[in-house]
């Protein structure tokens, strides 16, 4: 390999990888910050929305924990009065649905008494309940275990209603006579959540570890995945409980994403609930697009300077070297078979070519000296 060729290749490496390396670290600095940034905003997104979710859920708890004392301490168990107190309820907490008492038929004197108070489109409504209850999930389930019970997520399609429920055993002498329980409206909450798409097209939702999945916008407002989906790598996150975040895939969208869960504490399953957690999902692509796209510009600019600087520093080392070096090797070469008509250049940029020239002169002097005829004259030595 000529010496030409061995510098080329030294700078191109002088030059190439330091513009390579530059080039990568500031693509990675650059999706180090945005990542970050997405970080920080998808975990404070779950951390109010957990908080205000945890508020609405909290309030059908307390109303039927003041309900349960209030019955259980009422020895006569009057229908006027439990009508007026299911009313007053309803009317004081806009933030239920409807509020409700269902009697086991066969334990209290009232027999089959199931009022139940609500506002369908909005307009306060005391009714009895027209059907056979006991056995219905939101009577059967709280009865069976015996503690306050949120029914999973349904809609219910005389009230016309997305609605969930908290119902939990009325208790009088020891023995369970009943249910009690709240009804919650989620149209609300879907509506809030729909509204909320980080990077413009993240999603956030509400997911239990058994697969159902509510208030997500791609979805029917109640969903559950296909038994050959599954949550996947959400199951592992939502089983280690607490606040957590990770880069995996999005069991819906199946997209890469930065994936915040934050379980709902009034949901726990040590509360009666379903182990729901409220879902963060922030598609990396989308947020690392713009980064992306100046990476490619990047990478086009750094080639357009590299190139200019490699062509610019190959043409000075051809002018200041190469050339003069082959000018000089066949100067020497006709040196060598006896041609000193070539005149040598010593007037050169570097000091090993102006040497290099010099010696090549003193080279041609010398046999010129030697090449010269004897005139034959001596002169006295005193």
């Amino acid at each position: 390999m000529d010496i030409k060729k061995r510098i080329q290749i030294l700078l191109l490496f002088l030059v190439a990888v330091p513009l390579l390396l530059l080039l990568y670290e500031s693509y990675q600095t650059s999706r180090n910050t945005l990542i970050a940034e997405m970080k920080k905003e998808a975990l404070q997104i779950a951390l109010l929305q957990t908080a205000e979710i945890d508020r609405v859920f909290e309030t059908p708890r307390t109303i039927v924990d003041g309900l349960v004392r209030s019955l259980e301490n009422d020895p006569l168990l009057r229908p006027e009065g439990i009508r007026e107190l299911l009313t007053r309820t309803l009317h004081e907490t806009p933030e239920i649905y409807g509020v409700g008492i269902a009697l086991d038929p066969a334990l209290t004197h009232l027999k089959h008494f199931a009022p139940y108070a609500f506002r369908p489109k909005g307009v306060e409504t005391l009714i009895s309940l027209p059907y056979e209850y006991t056995h219905l999930d939101w009577y059967r389930i709280p009865l069976k275990s015996g503690k306050g019970t949120w029914i999973d997520p349904y809609y219910d399609e005389a009230g016309k209603a997305l609605m969930v429920t908290y119902a939990v055993p009325l208790k009088r002498n020891g023995v369970v006579v009943g249910i009690v329980g709240v009804d919650l409206g989620l149209e609300g909450l879907v509506h809030r959540l729909h509204a909320l798409k980080p990077g413009s097209n993240g999603r956030v939702y509400l997911v239990n570890q058994a697969g159902r999945i509510v208030a997500h916008p791609d979805l029917k407002p109640i969903a559950d995945l296909p038994g050959s989906q599954g949550l996947g790598e959400m199951a592992l996150l939502m089983k280690r409980r607490g606040l957590d975040a990770t880069k995996m895939q999005d069991p819906v969208t199946r997209r890469t994403s930065w994936v915040v869960e934050s379980p709902i504490s009034t949901l726990s399953a040590e509360r009666g609930g379903g182990d729901w957690s409220l879902i963060v999902s922030w598609p990396l692509d989308k947020k690392l697009a713009p980064l992306n796209g100046m990476g490619r510009r990047m990478i086009v600019l750094y080639l357009f300077l590299g190139g200019a600087a490699l062509w610019f520093l190959n043409r000075t080392i051809d002018d200041t070297i190469i050339r003069p070096i082959r000018r000089l090797t066949e100067q020497a070469r006709e040196y060598s078979e006896g041609n000193f008509s070539q005149h040598i250049d010593v007037q050169y940029d570097t000091l090993e070519l102006r040497e290099l020239g010099l010696a090549l002169k003193s080279l041609r002097l010398s046999s010129e000296k030697k090449d010269a005829p004897d005139t034959g004259i001596k002169e006295d030595v005193q």
